[in-house]
């Protein structure tokens, strides 16, 4: 099929099935509602094209070339596109579903409530882009490059990024689920506002990191250096951080419920306000640590350290202290309850049967 039969058949609104335009150049062309079934584009050249509305249906989009060109609500289903160049393109609601995109350029790209579902994302190069709310759901990811991206709103599960160059990544408000970063040095990274729920981070190097109102939960941080990093207002409910170094960090109205810190490093951090109710605590050290108004209800402190701590109304109702050192700690705590504690027994459901 020639170019202008395909020009034609697109002004028309008829769909194009199994045509041939590898090498064809596209270039500075608009292109609006085409719909594009099982063609073949290897190496054709889009560079800045303008594409709305426009469909790819299982094409071949080998090393074609997109770079300064604009896609608006542009969807692209189980495409073959390795090596396919982005590179300062605008793409803005595209959907990409099942494709394959290994080692695709996006250098410099701009994507704007853009989703990958299922797609081979493996060696793709996102390096100074800006992706803002944008999905990238059950995809492969490894080896990805991100260094210098800036991520905004971005949802991803199920993403392995220990291999991922990370260098330079500006991050705000993402929600990472079930991620693997264990055993990377992410210190150059700013992470406020993520949702690192359930991730992988044994490990990792955050020394000096801004976690500010990320959420942790259940999050496995064992061995991680989170030595100096911000983590006010973060939720670490049921975080492993089992030998985790959070010396000096700024834990601030965080919430560690439930948390594993077995052997944890807390000694100068500051936990004013901060909730580690029912936390194993053993053999944790706060010495040096700001404890003003914290909440320690029903944790395990045995054996742990608060030498030269500092407290302040700091609630220990309901902790185990067996062997817990208090040497040279200063202000006031408050013991348990015992009207609290006989409180804290009663199960609504326990008494509603026995009546």
């Amino acid at each position: 099929m020639r170019l202008d039969d395909l020009m034609e058949r697109i002004s028309l609104g008829l769909p194009v099935e199994g045509g041939n335009f590898a090498g064809i150049d596209f270039t500075g062309a608009a292109i609006a509602g085409a719909t594009l079934i099982a063609c073949d584009f290897t190496g054709a050249r889009f560079g800045h094209a303008s594409l709305a509305k426009c469909q790819f249906i299982q094409c071949d989009l080998t090393q074609a070339d997109f770079a300064g060109a604009t896609l608006d609500t542009c969807q692209l289903a189980g495409s073959v596109m390795p090596g396919v160049r982005f590179s300062g393109a605008s793409l803005k609601r595209a959907q990409f579903g099942q494709c394959d995109l290994r080692q695709a350029e996006f250098r410099d790209a701009s994507l704007d409530a853009v989703a990958f579902a299922q797609t081979d994302l493996s060696e793709a190069c996102f390096a100074g882009a800006m992706l803002a709310t944008t999905v990238i759901i059950e995809s492969a990811i490894a080896r990805i490059d991100l260094s210098r991206a800036t991520l905004r709103g971005i949802t991803m599960t199920k993403g392995d990024l220990r291999e991922a160059l990370l260098d330079g990544l500006d991050i705000d408000t993402m929600l990472v689920m079930d991620a693997d970063l264990s055993g990377r040095d992410l210190r150059s990274l700013r992470l406020a506002r993520v949702n690192l729920m359930k991730s992988r981070l044994a490990g990792c190097n955050l020394s000096g990191v801004d976690l500010s109102q990320s959420l942790l939960i259940d999050a496995d941080l064992r061995q991680a250096d989170l030595s100096g990093c911000n983590l006010t207002m973060a939720l670490m409910i049921g975080a492993d951080l089992t030998g985790a170094n959070l010396e000096g960090a700024d834990l601030t109205s965080a919430n560690l419920s439930s948390a594993k810190l077995p052997g944890a490093n807390l000694n100068r951090a500051i936990l004013t306000n901060a909730i580690v109710e029912q936390a194993d605590c053993a053999a944790a050290r706060f010495e040096r640590a700001r404890l003003d108004f914290a909440q320690f209800s029903y944790a395990t402190l045995d054996a742990a350290s608060f030498m030269n701590a500092r407290f302040h109304r700091t609630s220990l109702h309901g902790a185990t202290t067996n062997a817990t050192l208090f040497s040279h700690a200063s202000g006031s705590t408050l013991p348990t309850d015992p009207a609290r504690a006989v409180a804290d027994l009663y199960e609504p459901r326990r008494v509603a049967r026995r009546a």
